[in-house]
């Protein structure tokens, strides 16, 4: 059985859209470490409509977007659904470590599985003493 590693939305924006994105190669490795068995990737059941909306407000192309948003397809990602338990442990973790609660939802199912996160997003995570390895994209 492969180990889970939740990735949150900066990594899931990279398989969408790579027109002037960073770590664009690393976002795809985990695809492939994923078919190859290595892992399992995870999520919030939020990280579609994230998505979706970090999609639309880009500043990519509307039609790139839009072609994008059709072919929306997560089914590679195991989405956890937010349980009461899981908002409060995301609500916790917002408030002491300054995230909103999309962003510390991510960082609860990582504590929760036990595994690591995956994130492109250095701005809301490189500061942030956890007990779970937070990988930066």
């Amino acid at each position: 059985m492969s180990v889970s590693v939740v990735v949150d939305t900066s990594v899931a924006f990279k398989w969408f859209v790579q027109a002037g994105e960073d770590s664009v190669e690393k976002a795809f490795a985990l695809l492939a470490d994923q078919a190859a068995g290595l892992h399992t990737l995870t999520a919030p059941a939020s990280l579609p409509v994230e998505l979706a909306n970090a999609l639309r407000y880009s500043k990519h192309q509307p039609d790139d977007v839009l072609d994008a948003l059709e072919n929306l397809d997560l089914s590679h990602v195991e989405l956890f659904e937010p349980t009461s338990e899981r908002l409060h442990a995301g609500g916790v973790l917002a408030y002491r470590h300054g995230l909103s609660i999309y962003d510390a939802l991510f960082l609860a199912l990582a504590e929760e599985l036990r595994c690591p996160l995956v994130t492109a997003d250095r701005r809301a995570f490189a500061r942030i003493d956890s007990p779970i390895e937070i990988r930066l994209l």
